[in-house]
């Protein structure tokens, strides 16, 4: 499934493999797994760019916004870790919502938020929405990413129902983080 070679008698490592899982073999550096494991990295740096970004705001708006982000850097963090363990990742909440209403608000911004469903980004909402804009497509591309790895080309079930699921309740949750920005539903005070 992931292009792998065994390691023989701790052989030298060969251009353009790394370590797959637990260092018991070599898996080529662009097989789904890398890919899917290096845009799971690369998100985590993005929720980290966007949290030192709100740390020069002092509001508490802004306070809570990285509280949401490290909670959210903190569930991809999970799924790489059980990603790698084999261990299923069990998340039921996000952002303080069950995960299935995470899509429920998502796809009912206009009731929730005072938001059109899906309001089509723009420099004129600010940075911190553009960041948060930055970061649900980051999670699509993790997404996408997962779905080549646990999926492939196969019509059966995935290898790993859970990540998946969860991936795509995490670019909801992060929909409904852009809804609440920009209809000023975080503190204020």
């Amino acid at each position: 499934m992931f292009d792998v070679e065994r390691k023989l008698n701790k052989a030298p490592k060969p251009v353009g493999m790394t370590d797959g899982h637990g260092g018991e073999e070599y898996v080529r550096k662009d097989a789904p797994l890398i890919r899917f494991r290096g845009a799971l990295d690369h998100a985590m740096a993005e929720v980290i760019i966007t949290q030192t970004l709100l740390q020069q705001d002092k509001t508490p708006a802004a306070e809570e916004l990285t509280a949401h982000l490290q909670e959210l850097l903190c569930t991809l963090r999970q799924i790489m870790s059980a990603e790698y363990s084999g261990e299923e990742v069990k998340v039921e909440r996000l952002f303080g919502y069950p995960l299935d209403e995470l899509q429920k608000r998502s796809h009912n911004a206009k009731e929730y938020y005072g938001i059109a469903t899906m309001t089509r980004p723009d420099f004129s909402y600010g940075p911190v929405y553009a960041r948060l804009n930055l970061l649900r497509t980051e999670l699509r591309l993790v997404e996408s990413a997962a779905v080549e790895l646990f999926l492939g080309d196969a019509d059966t079930e995935p290898a790993r129902p859970d990540i998946l699921h969860l991936l795509n309740r995490m670019s909801s949750g992060l929909h409904v983080l852009m809804c609440k920005w920009l209809s000023d539903q975080y503190k204020s005070i």
